[in-house]
C-alpha cells in the first residue's frame, strides 16, 4: 500500500514518504527512487523537504534538553570535516560546486551533535550580489562588510587566482619525504606551511579552477561556518562538566575552538588536542603497524610485571611525551600515539591547550584517548549510505574534472539529505549492543522507525486529550475470539519514543 493523503494535513498510512525515506538512506539515486516509486521530480523533491522538515522536528525536540538542563558526563569529541561535490548542470561551464561540511561525534556514544555544510539556500547569488552592492560591500575590506559570511563573485575569482596554499603545502610535503621524513609527519610540515601561506590562515576552504560558486543558494566562507559550529557545540556542551576536543589537524578548527571556548579553558574544563592519522594505508601496512605496537606493548609489560595493561599504556605514553617534536609553532609538540590500531593505524597528537597544570598521569590518559574514529565512521557511513556523497571518477575528455555520477545537481537537497541522514544514525540506527547513539547518550529510550520520524508530532502531548467512548465488551470479546483462532498477535505496539 503507498500513500494517502487526507486534506488538510498530511496522513501518511505506508509507502511513499517511508520508500523514499529509506531508498535515499541505502545509495539509490534520485532517478532510481522516481522510477520505483513512479514518481515525478517535483513530487519526490516534495516528499524529501516533507522528510527533511520531519527529521528536523524530531532532532529539535529531543536536542533542546541539551540547551537546559540535560546531564551530561565528561565529554570526548572528535572534529572533522568532509568534502561534498555537486555536479555541473551547464555543459557550457563544466565546474563543480565544492562545499564542506563539519562534523562532531562523541567518542563513547558516536552521537553526532552536528553535521553542517557552508552553504544557505534562503537566497540566490544575484539576489546577493544585489543585497551587498547596495550595503556598500563593495567598496569595504571583508571583515566589515554587512554580508561578510558569504562568498561574493569578485572575491570568489580573486580566491581562484591567488589559491596557492594548498601548492605549497603539498611542495613542503614532497621535500620533507625526500629528506628521509615519514609521510604522516610530513603531511603535518605540509599543513603547517599551507597555513603560513595563506592571507587569512583561518581560511583553510582552497579554490582551484575547477569549480564553481552554487547557482542556485550561496556559499557561506568556511571560517563562519567553523565558528558557527563550535558556538553551537558551547552550547550543546555546556552541562559537560569537562569538555575534550580531538581536532582534525585545521588551523579554522583550532581558532574556532578557541574563541569558542576560551572561558573554559582558562577556567581548565575544556582542551583541545590536534589528531593526524594516516589515512592511506594498505591491510598489510595496517597490520604491520598494529603488530609492532603490541610487540612493544608486550615488552614493556614483561619489563614491569606489576602494572596493570591501561598503566603500561600510560608508562608507554609518557615516554612518547619524553620523545615529543615540534612543528610548525614553538609551542606545538607532536608526539607518536603508541597504540595505533587498523582504523588508525599511525598517529600524531598535538595537545593545543596545555599550560602544564596537569600531572603527567593524566597528561598520559588524554593522550591516548586521542582519535578520529567516531566522526570518520560518520563520514564513512555517509560515503557508503547517500548516493549524493559519492567519491569521484575522472573524465577523460576533462583534465582535472570530474563527474559524480550520482551525485545531486542541486546543493539543497545534499544538505537536506546530510540532515536527514544524521537524524537516522542518531535515532535509528543501532549497533551491535542493539542500542542507538541516542539510547547511549540518554535522548531516547529506543530505537526511532524511520515511519515513527514521519509521523512525529512535537505538540502531540500539548494537545486535549480524547473523550473516551464507552467499551462495547461484545466487540471486544468476539475480536479475542477471532485471535485466538487465527494465532494473530494484537497488542498495540507502541512507537520506541
Amino acid at each position: 500500500m503507498f500513500v494517502r493523503f487526507t486534506a488538510p494535513i498530511l496522513r501518511f498510512e505506508t509507502g511513499w514518504p517511508a520508500a523514499v525515506l529509506r531508498a535515499g538512506l541505502f545509495r539509490a539515486s534520485l532517478s532510481r527512487i522516481a522510477e520505483v516509486t513512479g514518481l515525478d521530480r517535483k513530487s519526490l523533491y516534495g516528499k524529501i523537504d516533507f522528510i527533511h522538515r520531519q527529521c528536523l522536528l524530531l532532532a529539535q525536540s529531543r536536542e533542546k534538553a541539551l540547551l537546559e538542563d540535560f546531564p551530561l558526563p565528561k565529554m570526548y569529541v572528535a572534529v572533522d570535516r568532509q568534502t561534498h561535490i555537486v555536479n555541473w548542470n551547464s555543459r557550457k561551464n563544466r565546474r563543480n560546486i565544492q562545499l564542506n561540511a563539519i562534523g562532531t561525534a562523541d567518542m563513547k556514544t558516536g552521537y553526532v551533535f552536528g553535521m553542517h555544510l557552508n552553504f544557505d539556500e534562503s537566497i540566490d547569488q544575484d539576489q546577493l550580489e544585489l543585497l551587498a552592492q547596495t550595503a556598500g560591500d563593495y567598496q569595504l575590506s571583508q571583515p566589515y562588510r554587512k554580508y561578510a559570511r558569504f562568498w561574493l563573485k569578485p572575491d570568489y575569482d580573486a580566491a581562484l587566482i591567488k589559491s596557492s596554499s594548498k601548492a605549497k603545502g603539498r611542495i613542503a610535503r614532497a621535500l620533507q619525504i625526500a629528506r628521509g621524513t615519514d609521510t604522516l609527519t610530513a603531511e603535518i610540515i605540509g599543513e603547517y606551511e599551507a597555513a603560513k601561506g595563506r592571507d587569512d590562515i583561518e581560511d583553510s576552504d582552497e579554490k582551484n579552477s575547477n569549480v564553481m560558486l552554487p547557482t542556485k543558494g550561496v556559499q557561506i566562507r568556511e571560517q563562519y561556518a567553523m565558528q558557527a559550529h563550535f558556538l553551537l557545540m558551547a552550547k550543546m556542551l555546556a552541562n559537560a562538566p569537562k569538555v575534550r576536543f580531538y581536532l582534525d589537524q585545521d588551523s579554522g578548527f583550532r581558532a574556532a575552538f578557541m574563541a569558542a571556548f576560551q572561558d573554559r579553558v582558562k577556567a581548565r574544563t575544556a582542551d583541545a588536542w590536534y589528531v593526524k592519522v594516516l589515512k592511506e594505508a594498505t591491510i598489510d601496512e595496517k597490520d604491520q603497524a598494529v603488530a609492532a605496537s603490541q610487540r612493544v606493548f608486550q615488552s614493556v609489560k614483561t619489563a614491569n610485571p606489576g602494572l596493570t595493561d591501561l598503566e603500561v599504556k600510560i608508562l608507554m605514553t609518557k615516554a612518547e611525551m619524553q620523545r615529543a617534536v615540534s612543528h610548525g609553532y614553538p609551542d606545538d609538540w607532536w608526539l607518536v600515539h603508541p597504540l595505533p590500531n587498523k582504523s588508525e593505524p599511525a598517529k600524531r597528537v598535538c595537545w593545543l591547550t596545555n599550560i602544564s597544570d596537569y600531572s603527567d598521569d593524566h597528561a598520559a590518559r588524554l593522550y591516548l584517548r586521542a582519535s578520529l574514529h567516531p566522526i570518520d565512521r560518520f563520514f564513512m557511513l555517509v560515503r557508503r549510505r547517500l548516493s549524493f556523497a559519492e567519491r569521484a571518477y575522472g573524465s577523460a575528455s576533462q583534465a582535472g574534472r570530474k563527474w559524480y555520477g550520482y551525485n545531486a545537481y542541486r546543493p539543497d537537497n545534499l544538505a537536506k539529505l546530510l540532515d536527514i541522514f544524521r537524524v537516522f544514525y542518531n535515532y535509528s540506527l543501532t549497533g551491535s549492543d542493539g542500542k542507538t547513539p541516542a539510547m547511549k547518550l540518554g535522548l531516547a529510550r529506543g530505537p526511532v522507525a524511520p515511519e515513527d520520524i514521519l509521523y512525529f508530532e512535537p505538540l502531540a502531548s500539548t494537545r486535549k486529550a480524547r473523550t473516551k467512548r464507552p467499551i462495547d465488551q461484545q466487540k471486544v470479546n468476539a475480536k479475542a475470539s477471532v485471535a485466538n483462532r487465527t494465532g494473530e498477535d494484537n497488542t498495540w505496539k507502541p512507537w520506541a519514543f
